[in-house]
């Protein structure tokens, strides 16, 4: 399993995450989940942002950690980061995390080399994809 995988969430219909709302953009924001089991969201630049209740109150998020127990807005539309996560997989991000814990993890075989993050990204020059929000890198022209 690659270290991360990234869900696109919005009203689009070819979202990873689909949540029907007049509130929520096409491509609203997206969601990496890390090996690890971190939770890292980011505001795709949305109309009417993306919130985390915080104190009480609701606090625009533009990209940050989350916790399962928090609780989201999107535009107009609440959920929990648990039920967020169910749109994933029925059994939320578990069930993805403990599918990846039986794959071989070289960084834990004694005497391999140590996982480098930075080997994952692309060389040179860099773009956003409009289709996935994923970094890639640009073609030579």
């Amino acid at each position: 399993m690659p270290a991360f995988k990234t869900f696109s969430i919005g009203s689009g219909k070819n979202c990873d995450i689909h949540l029907e709302q007049s509130s929520i953009d096409n491509i609203h924001a997206e969601l990496v989940i890390a090996r690890n089991g971190k939770l890292y969201l980011t505001d795709r630049a949305s109309e009417n942002g993306t919130f985390r209740k915080r104190g009480g109150r609701w606090v625009r998020l533009k990209q940050d950690y989350i916790l399962p127990t928090e609780s989201l807005r999107f535009g107009d539309f609440h959920i929990s980061v648990s039920v967020l996560m169910q749109f994933i997989t029925p059994n939320g991000a578990d069930t993805l995390l403990a599918a990846s814990a039986n794959s071989i993890d070289a960084s834990n075989i004694k005497g391999a080399a140590a996982y480098d993050p930075k080997s994952a990204l692309p060389t040179g020059r860099v773009r956003r994809s409009v289709d996935t929000g994923e970094i890639i890198a640009v073609e030579k022209e």
